[in-house]
Formats: C-alpha cells, sequence, structure tokens
C-alpha cells in the first residue's frame, strides 16, 4: 500500500492527518507499521509513539538509518525528506497507539478479518484457557495459534515474548505469518494493561472471554474499578456478530452492559445462566457437567480444582462459538493436559505430591491451594512462594494471607525481586502469613528455600511452589538469571534421594 492510498484510507474514516515530506511526489510503497525503531526494516512506516519512559520522536534518525520509508507522528515538525502522516498535537498518546494499530492491520492485509480470534480476559486463567482452546481446537481440525504469558506459538514455532499481550504491530506480523502458514484460528490473552496501552487495536475478534476479576495490578490502574473498566473495553469494542463469554457477577456484566455482541452469561452458581457447569474434583482429576444454550456435555479432565473447571467451561463456550458442535469439543478438551508451571506435577515417583504453579495473586493462590487440599483432604500441605518486585505492593500481605489460611506451613521466599529490596517484600508477605499462625519460615535464596522445604516433607504430604511457575528465570537488578522452578524442584528430590 503507497503512503496516499494509506492516506486516503484514514481519512475515509475520519482520522485527521496531514501529508508533509512528500516533495516531488515521492509516494513509496509501505510494507508494514512498526513501533520499535531497532526492529525497523526497510519499507516500514515507522510510528513514533508515546510511550511511559520515552517517545518514539527520539528515533526517527534510527528508523531513517535502518530504511523507513515513512513516519508516523504528532504535531508539525518535520524531518528530513521522509514522507510523514502528521496527526493533530490534541490528540492523546493513547488515540494514536490506537490508530498505529489499525495502520498496521491495514498494511498487512487485515489478517485478523480471515481467522476466528478468541480473546480472554481476566486476572486468572488466561494462559490456561488459551492452552485448551490451542490444543482443543487444533484436535477438532481447527489449526490454531495462540498468544499470551507462555509466548507466541503456532504448530511446532515457538517465540519468547516480553509482555502477555505483545504490542499491535508485532501481534498484527505475526497473524499475518500464522495465516499463511495455515493457521484457522487464533486465541489470544487480553491483558488489562495491553488493552489500555491499545495493543488489540485493529484485532478483529469474534469471541471475547472473561475469567474473573481480583486484586492485580493495582500498582497500574490504582483501583479495582479502573482494573474492572480496562477489561471492560474490550467487551464494549466488539462487533455485534461477535460473542461476550461473561462471568454471571452483576457488576461485570454491568460494565458491559452497551456492547453491541451477543453476551452469554456463565456460572456454577446461578440456575438462570446460558453457560451452565456442575463439578466434582478428586485426586484424579474433576468432572464436568455442562448445560445450557450450547448444548450438554460432560468432560472427565485430569486438570485439578475448581478453578480449572471455570476454565473448562469458558473454552468450550468458546469452542462452541467458533462453530464446534458440544459433542467435540467435550471430547477435544478431555484430551487436554494442564498448561505448563500451571499445578504442574513434578516427580511423581517422589514420596510426597509436588507441584509447580504461576499463582502469584492472593485469589489465585487461594484457588490453587483450595484445590490441593480439597484433592489431598487428608494431608499436609506446604507452600513454598513470595511476591514479585516492582509490582502492585498491596497484595503481598493479602498473598501471605491466602498461603497462611490454606495450607500447614510456608516458606516465604524471593519471587523476582527485581530492583526491590528482597527481604522488604518477603516481609511483607511474611506478615501476612503470621496473621493467620500458620508456621511459616523466611529464606530469601529461593534454591535453600525450595531445599528446605523439600526435606520437611513426609510420606503422603502436598508440597506447592508457587508464583513462577513456567518462567526460567529469575530477575534480580533488572538481571534474568537462569532459575526454572521445575528443575529446582527436581534437584531437590534428587539430593534427597
Amino acid at each position: 500500500m503507497k503512503v496516499s492510498e494509506l492516506l486516503h484510507q484514514l481519512a475515509e474514516n475520519g482520522a485527521s492527518v496531514t501529508l508533509r515530506g512528500v516533495e516531488g511526489g515521492h509516494d513509496p510503497q509501505l510494507l508494514r507499521a512498526c513501533f520499535d525503531s531497532r526492529l525497523v526494516q526497510p519499507g516500514d512506516l515507522f510510528c513514533a509513539l508515546g510511550g511511559y519512559r520515552t517517545n518514539g520522536r527520539r528515533f526517527l534518525s534510527e528508523a531513517f538509518e535502518r530504511g523507513a520509508a515513512a513516519f508516523l507522528l504528532q504535531g508539525d515538525e518535520s524531518y528530513g525528506a521522509v514522507p510523514h502522516l502528521c496527526l493533530p498535537a490534541s490528540w492523546t498518546p493513547r488515540e494514536m497507539t490506537a490508530l498505529a494499530g489499525i495502520i498496521a492491520h491495514e498494511l498487512l492485509g487485515r489478517p485478523s478479518e480471515s481467522l476466528w480470534v478468541g480473546a480472554v480476559t481476566g486476572t486468572n486463567g488466561k494462559s490456561t484457557v488459551v492452552h485448551l482452546l490451542e490444543h482443543a481446537m487444533s484436535a477438532c481440525q481447527v489449526p490454531t495459534a495462540c498468544g499470551g504469558t507462555l509466548g507466541l506459538r503456532f504448530q511446532n514455532k515457538e517465540r519468547t515474548i516480553l509482555n502477555t499481550t505483545p504490542p499491535a504491530d508485532v501481534l498484527h506480523a505475526w497473524m499475518s505469518e500464522v495465516l499463511k502458514g495455515g493457521a484457522d484460528a487464533v486465541v489470544l490473552e487480553a491483558s488489562s494493561i495491553g488493552l489500555e496501552q491499545e495493543r488489540l487495536s485493529g484485532v478483529a475478534i469474534d469471541c471475547a472471554a472473561w475469567t474473573n476479576l481480583s486484586h492485580d495490578h493495582l500498582d497500574i490502574h490504582h483501583t479495582m474499578e479502573a482494573y474492572a473498566l480496562a477489561k471492560a473495553e474490550m467487551f464494549l469494542s466488539l462487533q455485534s456478530s461477535a460473542v461476550a463469554l461473561l462471568p454471571a457477577e452483576e457488576s461485570l456484566q454491568k460494565l458491559c452492559t452497551e456492547s453491541s455482541a451477543q453476551k452469554i452469561i456463565w456460572s456454577f452458581q446461578d440456575d438462570r445462566a446460558d453457560l451452565r457447569g456442575v463439578c466434582s474434583a478428586d485426586a484424579s482429576g474433576l468432572q464436568l457437567q455442562i448445560s445450557g444454550v450450547f448444548g450438554e456435555g460432560q468432560i472427565e479432565s485430569s486438570l485439578i480444582g475448581q478453578h480449572n473447571a471455570e476454565n473448562l467451561l469458558v473454552a468450550f463456550g468458546m469452542m462452541r462459538a467458533a462453530g464446534i458442535s458440544a459433542e467435540a469439543s467435550c471430547a477435544a478438551l478431555q484430551t487436554c493436559s494442564a498448561a505448563p508451571g500451571r499445578l504442574q506435577r513434578i516427580a511423581p515417583e517422589f514420596q510426597a505430591q509436588l507441584f509447580v504453579d504461576y499463582a502469584h495473586s492472593p485469589e489465585a493462590l487461594d484457588h490453587v491451594l483450595r484445590a490441593l487440599r480439597n484433592a489431598y483432604p487428608q494431608s499436609r500441605i506446604g507452600v513454598v512462594f513470595g511476591a514479585g518486585g516492582d509490582r502492585d505492593s498491596e497484595k503481598r500481605h493479602p498473598m501471605g494471607v491466602a498461603a497462611g489460611s490454606n495450607a500447614d506451613w510456608c516458606v516465604v521466599t524471593s519471587d523476582n525481586p527485581r530492583c526491590e529490596d528482597p527481604l522488604q517484600i518477603a516481609t511483607a508477605v511474611e506478615e501476612g502469613v503470621r496473621s493467620t499462625r500458620c508456621p511459616s519460615v523466611l529464606e530469601l535464596d529461593r534454591r535453600s528455600a525450595i531445599r528446605l522445604a523439600v526435606e520437611r516433607l513426609l510420606p503422603g504430604d502436598v508440597l506447592l511452589l508457587a508464583g513462577k511457575g513456567h518462567e526460567t528465570y529469575q530477575e534480580v537488578d533488572n538481571v534474568r538469571h537462569s532459575f526454572d522452578d521445575c528443575v529446582e524442584l527436581r534437584e531437590a528430590v534428587a539430593c534427597l534421594a
């Protein structure tokens, strides 16, 4: 698409854009949009966006040197003879980022419109639902790519990303790639921060699901109301042809009242809900009975816990929204294993039951420990966990309370302290544990904490190693050191043997 063609399309959509730097009729072909000057390739439109820490205008020269064919800027300044698409100075950084996402989609031929796109938001469960959908839909002969905390993945190709929801330029380019590679569907995790930063701008979503809402990310959103609103925005932007799967909480439904999508309410308690589930669970897994507008079905799964029954119900609803039969959906979901680092069983031959989980919020920790308590009602349960640094500090004490209220003993340690004092973080967490009178030990070295916990285990005990899940690093002072909870737990067992 040439610069002039893009300008014409933007004008038709009501965007007030001025074109500069086109002396001599220069009208280059644009291949794609790029938001990161370090990744610019010849023929790219470099979008000089405003960010939290810096502004893309600082990197125009680098983008030019790398071959940028044109710039998207804000204001009237010019930079050499490169064509500039200039937005009014009155536009907010968010408005500019949203437009850049739409442009990225346009330049690549609108790939999301040729795919079935599902998006999942919620404090907990996003990664598991996306994991379930990728495997189950592919098993139903719908080649499905997925993106989220576990990375971008399609078939045997995986790519690590820094954010749960990548920037719109990366997302659209990846969707174009998987579409060409044979994908029929894409399922995505939609984080509240990603939605607030317009990372899904331009994506044509066919089905959006909301898993739950609980305390997290208040360092960014400041209040639970603002946190909920950030998630609700995805549903308010859906087309009338889309499906919105919403939990039965009236407060969340109220936020989505103005959504034009078809609303499907899911619940395990409300008999009036459109999609209903009934669950029974033990150490071998769970049995889920499904009924409602999407038909009836039964899933016998090896996944543990009520929270995973909820994840399965949401995944079932999204598969039905994609046109897959109830029978096929249940059969495919029944074969799915746990996502990496989500109640992942380690060293099953060991005398105690060992699990690694990504739970790093109060509600997630509560859900996972309750699931283990229900599965192993006669067992002593220990938990090794901490809290991340440079993140929502208000959840540290509640995390300690959640652990202490559900476990028989705790070892408080470091998670990813980042640039904060590990002792200060751990002390806040341990205060929460102590308020429940649960026995606890503080050991800042995570490797030592894991080995200490394993040494305490008796036959039949259960140990949960929580907080980092699938991660293969520990971040300290902005440096990521190699560290894998699954590997460390196996090595602790081997050392004991």
